[in-house]
């Protein structure tokens, strides 16, 4: 997929409806911390795996924290050692799972829009089997603030010729 007819929207209308949908994110993460006032931050982690239910589609995932940063590796190794907690990040009694479910509010759709605007800052070869820190590449850390919810972008484009992409099902005419 590299030339402009594989494309679905050009990097500015892409940028632009990323930007929408970060900040419908933001409110959703801004109920949650609403919900639960000693948590500081969330990180948000974007994947695709290659070998699930769609070729290209691209997960959305959240690591809470009672940090002003998450910290990932702390996280990390929560995951990977099956913990139900994470006493880095999190309070006694609550979950990154259970937490990034509560995210509510905004249009993520897996195998449609997500595609074209995050796709570009997913990492190379992952599929399904590798965990959620292991696939999941950071995109976004809001935190709280008195003015509500701030959010730093710190995704990183490691895949610039999908950005914008059109999403295999539509490619192939599958579109409604």
């Amino acid at each position: 997929m590299s030339g402009d007819s594989d494309k679905k929207y050009t990097s500015e209308q892409t940028a632009k409806k990323r930007e929408e949908i970060v900040a419908q994110i933001a409110q959703g993460v801004g109920r949650v911390f609403d919900k639960h006032p000693e948590l500081r931050s969330a990180l948000m982690l974007v994947s695709q795996f290659w070998s699930d239910e769609a070729d290209d589609a691209v997960h959305c995932d959240f690591i809470f924290s009672k940090l002003g940063t998450p910290n990932l590796k702390a996280a990390a190794k929560a995951w990977d050692d099956g913990e139900d907690g994470d006493p880095v990040n999190l309070p006694e009694g609550l979950s990154h799972m259970d937490l990034a479910l509560t995210v509510d509010g905004y249009p993520w759709d897996d195998n449609g829009e997500s595609i074209p605007l995050f796709a570009a800052f997913t990492k190379e070869d992952c599929h399904q089997e590798m965990s959620v820190m292991e696939a999941g590449a950071p995109y976004a850390v809001f935190r709280r603030s008195s003015l509500g919810v701030e959010t730093e972008l710190v995704g990183e484009m490691m895949r610039p010729w999908l950005d914008g992409v059109t999403p295999s099902w539509e490619q192939e005419g599958d579109a409604d």
